[in-house]
């Protein structure tokens, strides 16, 4: 990873991160989750950091993991892919969990895959009207990982978060507020304006009171968290390795519909 496909500015109790591949849609490799996933952490040591937000450079959030990174794409060898991207995403989940500063998520447009897991694992999440979540796990034979099983869940409820990981549906940004995925949506032409003048808000804000409200509907929200994490990524190693994820990932490299076996 170059120090370019990640922009940060440090500035007025905000810390920002932008994820800056937009020729592949800000599609992530481990080794950029894992440059988020430190700052994040020490974000969490610093009391001169209020406010921690994450977003896309250009017309994406986030298309999820990049499939021709190391890490998650089949090796030209044939050999099984490891899980090095799954453990740095639940590495990124759990340290949103454990900072203190409330993490805002600024989605700019899509967020598909685990890049729609980060935007819901953010504290908020707030979204132009051109930005939508999308799943896309069911077209390369994999499942929602990075937290989505536990947010989905306790945003959502059993039968819609089943439906959202087994139907790849999109979510509209419109019906991602009516659902309470997202807490904003604005207009794509004034989204740069107004999400800056709430996150402006939130670092001249009480932090005290925000760390001790998230840790009180994390608690309530999220209990079993660490516990859906393993789960996720215990079953996604076994998909990780199957011949369903080799097929779905060379359909995907061969812009096809996948033809998954018994």
């Amino acid at each position: 990873m170059s120090d370019s496909d990640l922009l940060v500015e440090d500035h007025d109790g905000v810390l920002a991160l932008t994820l800056n591949r937009p020729h592949a849609l800000n599609a992530v490799t481990t080794d950029l989750v894992l440059r988020v996933v430190d700052l994040v952490e020490a974000a969490g040591e610093r009391d001169d950091v209020r406010v921690v937000t994450l977003t896309g450079a250009g017309r994406a959030f986030c298309a999820g993991a990049d499939l021709g990174a190391a890490g998650l794409g089949v090796a030209d060898d044939g050999a099984l892919p490891d899980a090095s991207t799954l453990d740095s995403v639940n590495r990124l989940a759990l340290a949103f969990r454990e900072v203190p500063q409330l993490v805002v998520a600024l989605v700019n447009g899509p967020a598909a895959g685990v890049g729609a897991s980060f935007a819901m694992g953010a504290d908020l999440v707030v979204a132009s009207d051109a930005a939508y979540l999308k799943g896309g796990f069911d077209a390369i034979g994999l499942m929602p990982d990075g937290g989505a099983t536990a947010y989905l869940v306790a945003a959502l409820g059993r039968p819609r978060a089943l439906a959202y990981a087994v139907l790849g549906d999109r979510v509209e940004a419109d019906e991602a507020l009516r659902l309470g995925l997202f807490a904003r949506v604005w207009p794509a032409a004034t989204f740069a304006e107004e999400s800056a003048a709430l996150v402006a808000r939130l670092a001249a804000g009480p932090r005290h009171a925000y760390a001790a409200a998230k840790r009180a509907v994390d608690a309530r929200g999220l209990p079993a968290f660490t516990d859906a994490l393993e789960t996720e990524r215990r079953e996604q190693r076994r998909l990780l390795g199957s011949a369903d994820f080799a097929e779905g990932a060379a359909a995907f490299r061969e812009r096809r519909r996948a033809r998954f076996g018994d």
